[in-house]
């Protein structure tokens, strides 16, 4: 007798008639696939890689920028992360080594930021700002007056930071864990933002010298950070003399802005010259900057000039190339008056940042102004964020931005028409190198 032998056979279902393709749903369809990010309750092995596998695909595919990282091997540095992920690490360590990662990127729109949860255990930070100075670590400013802060006083020479110098502390414990764009980018943000960061529940030491020469080293506590990011805040208007005035803008992530720049140019009377003031810009939303240069020029504004990667798998599939670079110009049309026709000074830093670089794009192509101060930080686009393990977020820069001319500035900063040193002794006497450096310039145009 013969055997009967039985063959399944596993057939995908078609529907009964054609239908006509449904791009909506399809485009849908894959971006919910995009979107989500499940990763579990527990931070097991399994969680650990798959959180840093997203953050090694993410940046793969969307990073806009590694042509200027050329040495960087992201498959390799991936494949040597996966030791150290797996090792019995707490959310707090593991984050840390996604920070790591993330900071072979050399990008400062490319980070990795912990859960809500852990936020005390990584960005508490003493509230203060520094410079450096002649290879010094200044007190620039003194963020909270209470009595345990007094000794952290504007002009005071951080001179050791829990018994290490300062270069030993921020190579091992500051550096590794964040992300710059250039060389001034990442004194800047070390300066102004990462120095003192750390656990709440643990103090910092510090060893200060006075400008009289006296040495003083105390534990200071931290304090919980708000937010992400201690970016800068606040804006204001005043007068330098009779014939001008200084605008000071530290961000452009805040929507009250908008009225008050036209309170400004709208209810009253215009200066002769005006000193726009962004060396604490950090950024935020490109399209209230724009509503600042439609103020100072009737012209139509060319707001960006975008490079953006399109990949394309069929493309890979047929041995061609698989990366295409779309170039997208976009402008901005002004709609509010009256326009301001006085002498326009822009006053610039390696802390002036990202939307307050889009701005630069568009008023130096203006040729509405000049620039004083010093280059920028370099690092501007549109960072994609994406879920991580414990309700952490990643970020990686998706779009390049260029001078309208094409000129690069990402990597390298937007450099001033007029380049300012700054002098510790004016700064203790609280002079400002960058606004005298302004007025004399006014004054030569007589």
């Amino acid at each position: 007798m013969k055997k009967l032998i039985l063959i399944t056979l596993w057939i995908i279902p078609l529907s009964a008639q054609s239908q006509t393709f449904d791009s909506i749903a399809y485009q849908n369809h894959y971006n919910e696939r995009f979107s989500s990010g499940w990763y579990g309750d527990t931070l097991d092995v399994k969680t650990k890689i798959a959180g840093l596998s997203r953050a090694w695909a993410e940046a793969k595919w969307n990073f806009a920028n590694f042509d200027l990282v050329p040495n960087l091997n992201w498959d390799s540095l991936y494949q040597s992360f996966i030791p150290a992920v797996t090792e019995r690490l707490s959310m707090v360590e593991y984050y840390k080594e996604l920070m790591r990662f993330y900071h072979h990127l050399n990008d400062g729109h490319s980070l990795i930021f912990v859960p809500e949860a852990f936020k005390d255990s990584v960005y508490a930070y003493i509230p203060i700002r520094c410079q450096l100075h002649d290879g010094k670590i200044i007190i620039k400013e003194h963020l909270n007056q209470d009595y345990d802060y007094t000794y952290l006083a504007p002009g005071n020479i951080i001179q050791r930071i829990n018994g290490l110098t300062p270069e030993n502390y921020i190579t091992k414990f500051v550096a590794p864990y964040a992300g710059f764009s250039t060389t001034q980018d990442s004194i800047a943000r070390i300066m102004s933002f990462y120095l003192t960061r750390g656990s709440l529940s643990e103090p910092l030491e510090l060893t200060l010298l006075k400008p009289g020469g006296e040495v003083v080293t105390k534990d200071f506590s931290r304090r919980s950070l708000t937010g992400f990011f201690p970016a800068f805040e606040g804006f204001s208007y005043e007068a330098l003399d009779s014939k001008t005035k200084i605008l000071r803008i530290n961000t452009f992530n805040d929507s009250s802005l908008i009225p008050f720049i036209d309170s400004i140019f709208q209810t009253t009377k215009h200066p002769e010259n005006l000193i726009i003031d962004l060396r604490k810009n950090g950024g935020g939303n490109s399209g209230y900057g724009f509503e600042l240069l439609g103020y100072l020029s009737h012209r139509n504004i060319n707001s960006g000039n975008s490079a953006i990667r399109k990949y394309q798998p069929a493309m890979r599939a047929w041995g061609l190339p698989p990366d295409e670079i779309d170039f997208i110009r976009s402008k901005w049309s002004p709609y509010k008056s009256p326009t301001y026709t006085g002498n326009v000074i822009v006053l610039t830093g390696p802390d002036t940042y990202s939307a307050a670089e889009d701005f630069l794009i568009a008023f130096k192509e203006l040729n509405r102004g000049i620039l004083i101060g010093q280059t920028t930080g370099g690092s501007t686009g549109q960072p994609l964020f994406f879920p991580l393990p414990g309700g952490g977020l990643g970020a990686v820069c998706s779009k390049r931005e260029l001078m309208i001319d094409g000129t690069e500035f990402i990597g390298t900063g937007i450099e001033p028409d007029m380049y300012i040193q700054y002098s510790y002794d004016h700064f203790l006497e609280g002079k400002d190198d960058a606004i005298i450096a302004a007025m004399e310039y006014i004054r030569a145009l007589k």
